[in-house]
């Protein structure tokens, strides 16, 4: 379509002789020179016009609505990012991912670090915001931080700045934290609503809804926004259900154990990264999952998925999978089907 209408505009400036003696402008009675084209370079122009909007406001490159739920969990290295696409198109953008503090990390020397600053372009950008892009989204409904680690709310700080979005959701909104505080103020600056949730709550979506399982309800600024106080929702869609745990570690497990009805799930994205902090047995046993997914780089330095974390994943019988080995994961259904992508293999669980 592009090519076409070039391809005939280059033909028609061939045959177009600039110097030659008849007049190619025309001057009108305010002065203004008018360009005297034939109605074939017209017309050409004009496709020309309209596809180059096309391009820039690509009011059609969005994935068309096929009544299934979608989750990519993204390969953000160190951090979380899942992108939630519902039965009715809506869009929920759930952690950001962020970069690795080195300068923070014990090396076990006690040498003082030399300041270490990388010469990248940030996750949210690089990752989250391309992914998006090439998945030919311009706005994304609704964006998540289920806690204010960096490596979970720093990229929906640049997603804010690049996607329009109609509202941020946050379990705690810790008006100190750094991380928070810069997310607060774009979205205050692109007049983005902000919503608090906590246990108990519910949204819905089309045939699809979510559950907020955990923490409970605290609105002080100056409430903390911790690995345990993470929100943790259950997306539910007809007899299948995706667990998001974000890094809650085993106290949080176990309360939450209490309860184990609201944990079963077919797929479940590992809580923390696959710290030897989470992944208590009786979360395991209780969640019953069939998929494990665990949002780590492929090398972490903090020594992630931890080996005894992975075994009881897979004693469960559980198929384990990590963003930093498989790109991407793909999980979708309608409701009764699981299907399972990673880069071009795909299977279904029934």
């Amino acid at each position: 379509m592009y090519l076409a209408p070039l391809i005939f505009l280059t033909f028609v400036l061939n045959k177009w002789n600039p110097f030659s003696i008849s007049p190619k402008f025309q001057v009108s009675n305010s002065g203004f020179a008018i360009f005297s084209a034939s109605p074939f370079l017209r017309v050409t122009v004009s496709l020309l016009t309209v596809l180059f909007a096309l391009i820039v406001f690509h009011p059609f490159s969005s994935p068309p609505v096929d009544g299934r739920l979608h989750i990519d969990f993204l390969d953000v290295g160190q951090g979380d990012a899942a992108l939630i696409r519902f039965p009715n198109g809506e869009t929920l953008l759930v952690d950001g991912g962020g970069k690795t503090n080195f300068n923070q990390i014990n090396l076990g020397t006690k040498e003082e670090p030399e300041f270490f600053e990388p010469d990248t372009r940030s996750v949210g950008e690089a990752v989250v915001s391309e992914f998006l892009w090439a998945r030919g989204y311009s706005q994304i409904d609704y964006i998540l931080a289920t806690h204010a680690d960096t490596d979970h709310i720093q990229g929906l700080s640049e997603a804010a700045v690049n996607f329009r979005a109609r509202a941020a959701i946050f379990g705690r909104t810790p008006a100190k934290d750094a991380e928070f505080a810069a997310l607060h103020s774009i979205l205050e600056k692109r007049g983005i609503e902000s919503v608090t949730l906590s246990r108990g709550d519910r949204l819905t979506f089309g045939a699809a809804e979510i559950e907020i399982l955990h923490p409970p309800r605290d609105a002080s600024p100056e409430a903390v926004s911790d690995n345990n106080h993470s929100l943790v929702l259950r997306v539910i869609l007809g007899e299948r259900k995706f667990l998001l745990t974000g890094d809650i570690e085993r106290e949080t497990e176990r309360e939450l154990t209490n309860t184990p009805e609201f944990l079963q799930a077919d797929v479940v994205k590992v809580a923390h990264h696959g710290s030897w902090t989470s992944s208590i047995q009786e979360f395991i046993s209780a969640s019953k999952a069939k998929l494990a997914v665990v949002s780590v780089g492929r090398e972490s330095p903090y020594g992630h998925p931890h080996e005894e974390v992975v075994e009881r994943w897979k004693d469960s019988g559980a198929k384990i999978l990590t963003t930093g080995e498989n790109g991407t994961i793909s999980v979708s259904t309608d409701g009764q089907d699981l299907q399972l992508k990673v880069f071009k293999q795909e299977a279904v669980y029934r």
